[in-house]
């Protein structure tokens, strides 16, 4: 028996682990909450929001404004993996995640990136296995914002996301300092981002032609993570597939 597993065994006795939601001594989630959490088993539309089994913007469907779905999009699909504001052991997960950073909430997290991933993933130049043309990219954070919050967790989900496919990590974006996101309203938020997020010099070159999975932790309007894709697509990124734990 290992030394390490030892010291597990002891911390586990002495500081037993309880469920987040109903602190019942069991793990972080117990088995009852864990059920509950439902992930989702079909993509939609990201504009739209109309089925789409992939999360690709419909071909033909016009929005409200008469302009093709996609029209004002940069990112080419959207997979996500649980809906956020129906499900309040979801949005404790993920303040747990966030603030206290919990390692069994994270490699939850982890396997069901994956799962949606290798589920929903779509490209027509990619076949049976991932190569080295996909990159993994988190949604980055300001200075500002990085020195309040001490970690940005779209960015340790990505490494974690690239580590267990073994696909490439980058730390390609950086942005400035803008009012927070969730405190605006949908069309402020647009406006609040606009020219905030670019590309790192020295990846420039390295991301011509590639196809990136743009990683995040929630989205809502999808306003940052196409701003993201924005600055990418710029750099001739070939795609941009954003996977996010929820939409809220």
């Amino acid at each position: 028996m290992s030394t390490l597993y030892c010291v597990c065994m002891i911390l586990d006795i002495l500081f037993p682990k309880r469920c987040i939601n109903c602190e019942r001594f069991e793990d972080f989630l117990c088995c009852e909450c864990k059920s509950s959490l439902k992930v989702i088993g079909f993509q939609r539309c990201p504009n739209c929001k109309k089925k789409s089994f992939c999360g690709k913007f419909c071909v033909e469907k016009f929005s409200m404004n008469g302009r093709l779905c996609a029209e004002t999009f940069y990112f080419d699909q959207l997979i996500l993996c649980f809906l956020y504001d129906k499900d309040t052991v979801l949005r404790k997960l993920i303040v747990n995640f966030k603030y206290k950073f919990l390692r069994s909430i994270n490699e939850f997290f982890i396997n069901i990136l994956e799962n949606q991933f290798s589920k929903f993933f779509y490209s027509d130049c990619l076949l049976e296995t991932y190569d080295e043309s996909i990159i993994v990219v988190p949604v980055p954070m300001s200075k500002e914002k990085l020195r309040l919050r001490g970690d940005n967790h779209a960015k340790i989900l990505a490494q974690n996301f690239a580590k267990k496919l073994n696909l490439k990590f980058c730390d390609a974006l950086w942005r400035t300092h803008r009012e927070d996101q969730a405190k605006l309203k949908r069309t402020d938020r647009l406006i609040n981002l606009q020219n905030s997020i670019f590309v790192k010099k020295e990846y420039e070159s390295f991301l011509f032609g590639k196809t990136v999975i743009l990683i995040d932790d929630i989205v809502t309007t999808c306003s940052t993570v196409n701003e993201c894709s924005k600055a990418l697509k710029n750099s001739n990124v070939r795609l941009v597939c954003v996977l996010a734990l929820a939409r809220g």
